[in-house]
């Protein structure tokens, strides 16, 4: 773990290069920095957002606010490995609390939707199937073999092993992959 360069947090997540050096920061010093170079502040947001999934789950999301050059991210982060993840992009002098109220609107409308169905055979044999014939997720790297990644969908990680097999029921039909 990266420790921050200016307050020694032990959360540093951005490196900085400057010429020759290289700078560790925490996000708070982060934005600070930015907020000096331009003048913006970031308003106090909440900083997490709770909500119930379709099968009754509480979800807890940390929400991370972001100062770039060019704007401002706000992530909310399920506090779980491979969970959910939402993000949101407002311009420097947007209503940061309607940025905000976005984010959470945004992880209410992710959660609403199930694309993996979980269910067990009459033969006790259990199965995961494509709801409606759509999937959304998020390519994560695969510490397990670094050549394959894993597919997160519905909070969940899933092999490409695991997702081709729920393929196969849609053998001899057409797809069509998008990335965003």
């Amino acid at each position: 773990m990266n420790i921050c360069d200016r307050c020694g947090s032990a959360h540093a997540k951005i490196l900085l290069t400057k010429g020759t050096g290289q700078e560790s920061l925490c996000i708070d010093c982060s934005n600070e920095m930015v907020s000096t170079e331009l003048g913006v502040d970031l308003e106090e947001q909440p900083e997490s957002i709770v909500l119930k999934d379709p099968k009754g789950i509480t979800r807890y999301f940390k929400v991370e606010q972001k100062l770039f050059h060019m704007g401002i991210r706000l992530q909310a982060e399920e506090a779980i490995e491979y969970g959910y993840q939402f993000a949101i992009h407002g311009e420097l002098d947007c209503d940061q609390k309607q940025l905000f109220q976005e984010l959470a609107d945004k992880v209410k409308d992710g959660l609403a939707r199930q694309y993996i169905e979980q269910g067990i055979f009459p033969n006790d044999q259990a199965y995961q199937t494509i709801v409606d014939d759509e999937l959304v997720g998020r390519i994560e790297y695969n510490e397990n073999d670094p050549d394959v990644p894993l597919i997160i969908i519905d909070g969940k990680p899933y092999t490409w092993e695991e997702v081709g097999k729920m393929m196969t029921s849609y053998e001899g039909f057409q797809f069509h992959l998008k990335i965003f």
